[in-house]
């Protein structure tokens, strides 16, 4: 009773002690499972408004602008008057006059960086430097606004006023352009030379450059054609690179006019943009995007694209389209930081979009129609000022305007490409960049390379395991078997290693030889074979059954040697003496030295233990009845390995087949290091590609904590995760069919 008491207790602790230990790994899983989630979801938020501040104006603002730390705001008013007040309080910090504005009227701004030109209704141009210096006591930051005047840029001879204005400067060259209301349209450019003498002399250059918006493309190189009608211009963008001028009219026409060259502007193209007319017109940042708003509301993006037709070779298309307002509208205003921007519409609604993501991230609403609207430096605050003298500050919360399902999983058109593609580029090497997160080029890769792994490895690992099973005499299987197994203890770090510095140049400097090595090997197998079937009875019956595998070693070492020596001569005679030329000339594959041959050696080699063994395993373990039986009946050993063997080991093979998928999916080292990991969809067996748990390896330790990069790399490992568990989910359950299958044989 004593003994069948004890195992009572051994066998119900042995029960709670596994279910306990199963419990602990799906809870486990499952918090794995909830904390990649949490750190993936912000990615799902949209932005939000962190707290909203009013004020009062002293009249109506034709520009508003706001400090980095968003502490305090300025208004220029239509008189000249400029105010700076602080946005905790409310309270007038400082006032400033800007210098001869005497009896007039400012019509015009823009704001170039803090350098403010300002058209006047009696035809001047005038300049304005706002800044704001920051400096400590203590721990207390104190912020002092800084305003500057400059001379007069430019007088209007016929006095009529300044309708549009914008400048730009680059490099010591500052160039302005500007709209009059008599209808003439001023490009002024100021270089700053440096004199014999070491100091600086500033060359001035104004051209009237009104005529050109008369004019068609040019359709012969020397002369171009008139236009027709009259143009009224109602918006100016100037680039950074102080090289390209948009003109927006009433027709719903862009003009496109380079300006390089100050004294002779050349009329590059002229885009119909809507059937409206052209209200607004502003720069993404990098100011090689364009945003175009209409009178009915329409928000478009549009960028210089290539095109063989255009004469330039060049042309400006659309590439993307933001959620319209219901009326005009009225302002555009860029953020410094990512490609978002702020319309405002005449009926006081104010949006924050995205051009790229194409979504509109915010809406907000002025009491009355908006006469002036700012971004904040750090593109985390809104500033509006309307018509009714209200100035109202939205402070944002805006951590991710980029990704949503279609940047991360679709097609989409970035700067600088010539159609929608899919790209993977998170870091660049210019302030401007735009990074692009989609993950199907590191998707397609992990697939790749799981592809071309399982090709190498599962076709060996099963028949080794088959031959070993069945046919290996037992002296050599307890020799082959553990040094195979003692393969899958090998660190991927190492296989890599070998990978990239050794098989890569290797398999370059003999991939002609590669090329005709099976047929050489086929061809002294069959030798092989003949020449063990000629071999009298009393030779061969010298050896176990199984030993005819040692007798083979030679003639693979042979065939291998010849084809290596015949290499040169293969390719002298195939491939014109450069294989790696033919590809690209006749087949246009570029062969990269670390490519996915490489890796599907290195990693079908990593995984072949795995389904080597298992499937070895299973096959020993078919009942000895049932192969009995089938050699009793006439059939042949190799009969009865493919025609019993394999069909009852079969849903244990499966499971080693899923087991490697499993690895493959997620092995990084070998992929690291084998490939280029260049993020580009080709199946082209000779170039490389980039996987998703090899992406996050190379990427997180750069990413900053909480970042876009940092959450995308997260979404990467909940992608891994999921597949992991929904394919072997399906794995089991076919497992468990085919083992019911077999079960009754």
């Amino acid at each position: 009773m004593k003994i069948l008491s004890k195992r009572r207790v051994v066998d119900r602790t042995t029960h709670w002690g596994i279910t306990l230990g199963g419990a602990t790994v799906i809870l486990l899983i499952l918090t794995l499972f909830v904390f990649i989630f949490l750190e993936v979801y912000p990615l799902l938020k949209g932005a939000s408004v962190v707290e909203k501040s009013t004020c009062s104006l002293n009249g109506n603002a034709v520009l508003v602008g706001i400090d980095e730390y968003q502490e305090i705001v300025y208004a220029i008013y239509e008189d000249g008057n400029v105010d700076f007040t602080s946005l905790s309080d409310g309270k007038l910090i400082k006032r400033h006059n800007i210098k001869r504005i005497i009896s007039s009227t400012i019509t015009a701004v823009c704001n170039d960086k803090g350098r403010i030109l300002m058209g006047t209704n009696d035809g001047r141009v005038l300049k304005t430097n706002i800044d704001f210096s920051v400096s400590f006591e203590g721990e207390e930051r104190i912020i002092t606004p800084e305003i500057s005047d400059e001379e007069v840029g430019f007088t209007d001879k016929g006095e009529k006023g300044i309708q549009y204005i914008t400048s730009n400067s680059d490099e010591g060259v500052t160039v302005t352009v500007f709209y009059t209301k008599g209808g003439r349209l001023i490009l002024k450019s100021a270089d700053i030379e440096e004199t014999l003498f070491g100091g600086e002399e500033i060359i001035e250059t104004i051209t009237d450059i009104t005529a050109l918006l008369d004019m068609n493309v040019q359709t012969t190189p020397d002369k171009p054609t008139e236009q027709d009608s009259d143009l009224q211009i109602t918006s100016l963008a100037l680039d950074y690179f102080t090289e390209n001028l948009y003109v927006g009219t009433a027709h719903g026409e862009v003009i496109h006019i380079n300006v390089r060259d100050r004294e002779n502007p050349l009329l590059q193209e002229r885009v119909i943009v809507s059937d409206e007319s052209v209200t607004s017109l502003g720069f993404l940042l990098g100011d090689v995007s364009i945003v175009v708003g209409d009178r009915k509301g329409d928000i478009s993006t549009w960028m210089r694209v290539r095109d063989e037709t255009s004469q330039s070779g060049w042309s400006l298309k659309k590439v993307h389209t933001g959620k319209p307002h219901k009326t005009g509208i009225t302002s555009i205003a860029s953020s410094s930081r990512n490609k978002c921007y702020v319309t405002a519409a005449s009926d006081g609604t104010i949006q924050l979009k995205h051009s790229t993501s194409e979504q509109t991230l915010l809406n907000l609403e002025s009491k009355t129609m908006p006469t002036a609207i700012a971004f904040s430096p750090k593109a985390n605050g809104i500033l509006v000022a309307d018509s009714a003298g209200i100035l109202t500050h939205w402070n944002i919360s805006n951590p991710h305007p980029e990704t949503t399902l279609k940047t991360l999983f679709g097609k989409v058109w970035y700067e600088g490409y010539e159609e929608p593609e899919y790209v993977w580029q998170s870091t660049g090497g210019s302030d401007d960049f735009e990074p692009k997160f989609s993950l199907i080029p590191l998707i397609f890769g992990t697939i790749k390379g799981t592809i071309y792994a399982l090709i190498i490895a599962i076709p060996i690992g099963i028949l080794s395991a088959l031959y070993t099973s069945q046919f290996l005499h037992r002296s050599l299987k307890k020799i082959i078997k553990p040094s195979i197994e003692f393969m899958a203890a090998l660190p991927s770090v190492i296989l890599g290693f070998l990978a990239g510095l050794w098989l890569a140049p290797l398999m370059e400097r003999i991939f002609p030889a590669i090329i005709i090595m099976p047929i050489f090997l086929l061809i002294f197998i069959t030798i092989a074979f003949c020449i063990w079937k000629c071999l009298p009875r009393h030779i061969k019956g010298k050896y176990s059954q199984g030993a005819e595998a040692l007798f083979l070693i030679p003639f693979f070492i042979v065939a291998i040697l010849l084809s290596i020596y015949l290499g040169g001569l293969f390719e002298s005679f195939i491939f014109k003496g450069d294989y790696r030329q033919w590809f690209l000339g006749i087949l246009g594959l570029q062969y990269d030295q670390r490519n996915a041959v490489v890796v599907g050696f290195a990693m079908g080699f990593a995984i072949l233990p795995i389904i080597f063994t298992i499937s070895e395993d299973a096959m020993s373990n078919v009942p000895n009845h049932l192969t009995s039986a089938s050699l009793a009946l006439g059939a042949v050993p190799w009969q009865t390995a493919v025609r019993i063997v394999l069909p009852i080991a079969s849903p244990a093979i499966f499971s080693a087949v899923m087991l490697g998928f499993g690895r493959a999916v997620g092995e990084t080292m070998v992929v690291l290091m084998a490939t280029g990991n260049t993020p580009i969809m080709d199946w082209n067996l000779f170039n490389g590609f980039r996987a998703l748990a090899a992406n996050i390896a190379v990427e997180i330790p750069e990413a900053p904590f909480g970042g876009t990069l940092y959450r995308v790399l997260f979404l990467a490992a909940l992608l891994l995760f999921m597949t992991t568990f929904i394919v072997n989910t399906i794995a089991e359950l076919i497992r468990q069919k085919m083992k019911k299958k077999y079960s009754h044989l």
